[in-house]
């Protein structure tokens, strides 16, 4: 079967005029956005984002203009790289934390109010060899998809160094299911989308996946991690499909937001994607350089035929 994909070709989204629209609250890095829209907890968007040390919640009117709400520390030090999942009223946040080890491992937590949180529960370690590559051992960046009553956690894991940048980025992505939304998790085993010679775009990492449901299947939007001709490490969001949310095929017009000049002259990182009133929209987090670069967040709108 040919897969088919949404006609999401880089010309067709445009920046927004006002980005970079947050800058790093701590002065250095900003990312991995999640975005709740208006109507889905009160009239207000609203982001959960990652700085270093810390979770920040902003607010906004309209989605463009941003105020820092909240900069949550109580979770565990350097807690970071969110995940939200609404289901049944409530809602849950997926991170990732240091363990007694000095691993990367991935938590979760319950809120019935985006305030309040209830006790951490570790769901995911990094136990596998290949999840245990490289410098640093990590679980990250996790994504949960309900696939009927199971709840499938796509998550990146080992990782890649960056010796132009001073630190690292996820080798592979992989998934794990449960029957409930705190495990236990029974992985699937090997890597579902891995660094490749031949893509241009993921020469050197794969680093992380947003899957979402769609009728027949699922996109993803994929970071992958890359060196381009002059050796330089880059990022590019880029778009994917699949039937069964496992074998994933790349679009062919692929980047479809690359890296270009200014606040994201170098890397183009981790994402969300927000259907509202009509307008699609990816958020994402982006660098102006490389080992002294910094880190904001900005949108791309996607263009209407």
């Amino acid at each position: 079967m040919k897969m088919t994909f949404p006609d999401w070709r880089p010309e067709r989204w445009a920046d927004f005029p006002q980005n970079p629209l947050i800058e790093p609250p701590n002065g250095y890095v900003i990312g991995d956005p999640q975005v709740i829209v208006p109507g889905e907890h009160d009239r207000f968007w609203h982001m959960f984002a990652y700085g270093r040390g810390a979770i920040y919640r902003f607010r906004s009117e309209d989605g463009v203009g941003w105020e820092l709400e909240r900069t949550i520390t109580s979770f565990a030090r350097w807690a970071g790289l969110v995940y939200l999942y609404r289901e049944g009223g409530g809602w849950y946040i997926f991170y990732t934390r240091a363990d007694e080890n000095g691993c990367t491992v991935i938590c979760a937590r319950e809120s019935d109010d985006l305030e309040n949180w209830d006790d951490e529960r570790v769901v995911l370690r990094p136990e596998l060899p290949w999840e245990r590559e490289g410098r640093l051992v990590q679980v990250r960046n996790p994504c949960l998809v309900k696939v009927g009553d199971t709840y499938r956690l796509y998550y990146s894991a080992g990782t890649v160094w960056l010796d132009d940048c001073g630190y690292e980025e996820p080798k592979y992505v992989s998934f794990a299911e449960a029957d409930e939304i705190y495990g236990p998790y029974r992985k699937h085993g090997e890597p579902i989308i891995e660094p490749d010679p031949k893509v241009p775009y993921r020469n050197f990492g794969a680093g992380a996946l947003k899957a979402f449901r769609r009728e027949g299947g699922f996109i993803g939007l994929n970071n992958g991690i890359y060196r381009d001709e002059d050796g330089r490490s880059r990022s590019a969001i880029c778009l994917m499909a699949s039937d069964d949310g496992i074998k994933w095929a790349d679009a062919p017009f692929n980047p479809i937001i690359p890296p270009t000049i200014g606040w994201k002259r170098a890397l183009v990182y981790q994402l969300d994607l927000v259907n509202y009133q009509g307008r699609t929209i990816i958020y994402y987090n982006a660098r102006d350089g490389w080992r002294e670069g910094k880190e904001r967040i900005g949108a791309s709108e996607l263009i209407r035929n």
